[in-house]
């Protein structure tokens, strides 16, 4: 994975770019959702917040891949990290309840930034990404994802607890301007066949109802975006809630939860490096563990253990993860990944973010353990339906389909 990584450059450059923009996303959400609970108490307010950050997905992910068709992906992401680090001041205005207003517009302005920037940061990567190595860069995007939330959560915690919200929101901004600096020095994020005028002609009369009606593969991966967002919303909210409601943790608490599934994400690519096939298979396999964890979480009666839970259901994640992603750059010709990474990020983001917001209202009468033990037979339901359904598939045969079809 090292020597992979010190391969790919470009590659390099935009993992870095990616883990100071993310650390100081954390270094703010964590803060953020401490000082909502704080000033109003509320598990409502958390999931008017939290799905605020997920609704953007709905209008601006759609277009994601038109707009760096037209603009460039490079430029794409500059303008929204530098927007971003503008709107992120915001928060500095925060004093009483009375301001909650300013969480949500500049909660909802900020993941507006990352509705485009997510998916066309991710269809960059098999563009820049030599074919042989997606499986260790996917590894490494969970290391990423992991080495946030060690960082970006846990030192979040500690220095919103010890400064103060407003020294969070000052890190926010800094790691905007800075990742945007990294950014700017890649020298593209194009590959050489989405930057054709006679491709971005017939892409844009492609219809993507018809080619997922045509692909089992599609169907599969869309019906996934639909349904485990939908459970992936509650233990969303519920960490936040069992450190500080439940637990009586605070601040520290949130961040220690965040960063212990940071390292369950780093660990991870240890146990993936020696998964050389049926990568649907294992992912859901890995889906309907994490479903047993999260039941077994529900019923914990010490914070400790589920400290130690929380970071074993996160190996299972970072584990399915880096196979689906594979799985999907792999199989899906090259030419439809920033279509369907923005497809996928409108889809997963929006119930998400309905997920999250019912899951704030009916904690106000249904206990945070019982959400959390329906959030785990469901993950259980879908792993069990998923694994089944991969042994009609042949992912062979449907590459073959979608690559007749682009055509």
């Amino acid at each position: 994975m090292f020597q992979t990584l010190k391969r790919e450059n470009s590659y390099r450059k935009l993992f870095f770019a990616g883990i100071i923009n993310g650390v100081g996303d954390r270094f703010s959400q964590v803060a953020l959702l401490a000082l909502i609970l704080n000033l109003t108490g509320s598990g409502l307010s958390v999931g008017i917040t939290m799905a605020l950050r997920m609704l953007p997905f709905l209008f601006f992910a759609p277009f994601s891949n038109k707009l760096a068709e037209k603009c460039g992906r490079k430029n794409l992401l500059l303008f929204t990290d530098f927007s971003r680090a503008v709107i992120a001041v915001s928060f500095l205005f925060i004093q009483t309840a009375d301001d909650l207003w300013l969480v949500y517009i500049g909660s909802f302005l900020l993941a507006s930034g990352e509705a485009l920037y997510g998916p066309i940061r991710k269809s960059s990567i098999p563009a820049i990404v030599r074919s042989e190595h997606i499986k260790e860069i996917n590894s490494w995007e969970q290391v990423s994802l992991g080495f946030v939330l060690i960082v970006g959560a846990l030192s979040g915690g500690v220095v919103s607890f010890l400064f103060g919200a407003k020294a969070a929101f000052s890190f926010n901004i800094i790691s905007f301007l800075i990742a945007g600096l990294i950014i700017r020095s890649i020298p593209t994020l194009e590959s050489n066949e989405t930057m054709t005028k006679e491709w971005i002609k017939n892409k844009r009369s492609v219809k993507i109802l018809p080619l997922v009606m045509a692909s089992s593969f599609l169907l599969m991966l869309i019906t996934f975006d639909v349904l485990v967002p939908l459970v992936n919303g509650i233990d969303n909210i519920l960490l936040s809630v069992y450190a500080v409601k439940t637990f009586h943790a605070g601040d520290l608490g949130v961040g220690i939860l965040y960063s212990v599934l940071g390292t369950g994400f780093i660990i991870s690519p240890m146990v993936t490096k020696w998964i050389t096939g049926r990568f649907l298979s294992v992912a859901f396999m890995c889906l309907f563990m994490e479903g047993v964890i999260l039941s077994g979480i529900s019923q914990a009666n010490s914070f400790v253990l589920i400290v130690v839970l929380f970071g074993i259901l996160t190996i299972f994640g970072g584990v399915g993860n880096t196979l689906l992603d594979t799985a999907v750059m792999q199989t899906l010709p090259s030419k439809f990944h920033g279509l369907y990474f923005g497809l996928s990020a409108t889809i997963a983001n929006t119930f998400l973010g309905i997920s999250m917001f019912l899951t704030g209202v009916l904690l106000e009468f249904i206990s945070p353990r019982m959400m959390g033990l329906i959030g785990g037979v469901f993950y259980i339901s879908l792993g069990a339906l998923y694994f089944i359904w991969t042994f009609r598939m042949n992912l062979s045969i449907e590459k073959s389909k979608l690559a007749a079809s682009e055509n």
